[in-house]
């Protein structure tokens, strides 16, 4: 439905007939609400594995198009016109808004992608579904999801540990958040959780540089306090650069691995800081910490802000906190995240106040060990 303030108004009776009304130029639909959004159909094949970014948002506005000049008008139509000038025009309905019962938590604003363009046709009848999507591998998430609302791509098993596996699709980067926000929101039903992996190059090797081998890691994190784990971690880094923070502010949604098309892995979990632990994550043992330490601060966390894992990648951990920090508390936890990540202040955060002050203003939290 259109916006009703950008509505075209009508033309009233003039003396000069020649004048006409200016055409309204396009406008975008611009961004989501801070709720999630309405979930999308997708079309469920791509020729090159990579997934259908999704169309707009029921609730988005479509876009305005000009309209023709209109004839030069008589007298007799201005009149009538002019006397059905005072009848009250209709109320605009609301936009529908999409707000998920589950989880209850303040979600990721996030830009609305252009709608995908129209494959080449084949000469087939394209609505017919091709044999091979319709068949989904054993094991994998994606009759859950379609069960659940959501049409998702042809998905393979990239690691596999035991009775645990990694499933992934290709996501493009403008899409890549919206995925994970969709299947994330629907987690509690499926029983798989989303998490960003990287591009494909880093998984060439079924993960084996990414992911390491290791005993029980979830059942080890049980019995790590992780508040004493930093605070041996925080003697072990020394002193942080102190000082006026002089970095510019981040913004909710600045997120660095969807900046590109990467992999959107789905593993069977009723908690996204298990995902370390389930699939040891090796991208920080330079700094003796291994999937149970990753789990169990996770879940500190968890409990105090509600953090999301992200993505994790070859190097990075990116996590979303939908209550950061209050000032009182920054540089607290500003010390906690040097301690679990040392070179954040050795690339490009000068100081602990500059680290503080972006932990309080974000709900992107960025962690790289080099």
């Amino acid at each position: 439905m259109p916006d009703p303030a950008a509505r075209q108004q009508e033309p009233t009776a003039k003396p000069e007939p020649e004048t006409t009304p200016e055409a309204p130029s396009s406008v975008s639909s611009g961004a989501l609400d801070d709720a999630a959004p309405e979930t999308l159909r997708r079309e469920s094949h791509q020729e090159d594995d990579i997934a259908p970014e999704p169309p707009e948002h029921a609730s988005g506005r479509p876009l305005l198009t000009a309209v023709p000049e209109p004839e030069p008008e008589r007298e007799s139509d201005a009149e009538s016109r002019s006397s059905s000038a005072s009848e009250p025009e209709p109320k605009p309905l609301p936009d529908d808004i999409f707000v998920p019962e589950r989880p209850k938590r303040e979600l990721l604003t996030l830009d609305k992608p252009e709608p995908p363009a129209r494959p080449a046709t084949t000469g087939r009848d394209e609505m017919m579904p091709r044999e091979e999507d319709t068949l989904d591998i054993a094991g994998s998430p994606r009759s859950s999801l379609r069960d659940a609302g959501l049409d998702v791509p042809k998905m393979h098993q990239l690691v596999r540990r035991g009775e645990d596996a990694v499933w992934t699709f290709g996501v493009r980067a403008s899409s890549a958040l919206t995925w994970w926000l969709e299947i994330r929101q629907v987690a509690e039903a499926t029983g798989w959780m989303p998490v960003l992996l990287g591009p494909p190059e880093d998984w060439r090797d079924g993960g084996e540089a990414i992911v390491h081998e290791g005993d029980d890691e979830l059942a080890r994190s049980a019995g790590i306090d992780a508040a004493e784990l930093l605070h041996d971690k925080a003697a072990e880094a020394g002193e942080p650069a102190r000082g006026v923070p002089i970095l510019p502010r981040r913004g909710d949604s600045d997120f660095a691995t969807p900046q590109r098309d990467v992999l959107l892995g789905l593993i069977e979990t009723d908690a996204g800081w298990k995902i370390p632990a389930r699939f040891p994550w090796a991208g920080s043992t330079n700094w003796e910490l291994y999937g149970a330490e990753h789990a169990a601060i996770l879940r500190r966390w968890h409990r105090l802000y509600e953090v999301e894992l992200v993505a994790m990648t070859y190097d990075v951990l990116e996590l979303y906190v939908p209550h950061p920090p209050d000032a009182e508390a920054a540089l607290g936890v500003a010390h906690e995240a040097y301690a679990y990540c040392p070179d954040l202040l050795d690339s490009g955060v000068p100081t602990l106040e500059d680290l503080a002050e972006h932990m309080i203003r974000s709900k992107a939290w960025y962690f790289r060990w080099t």
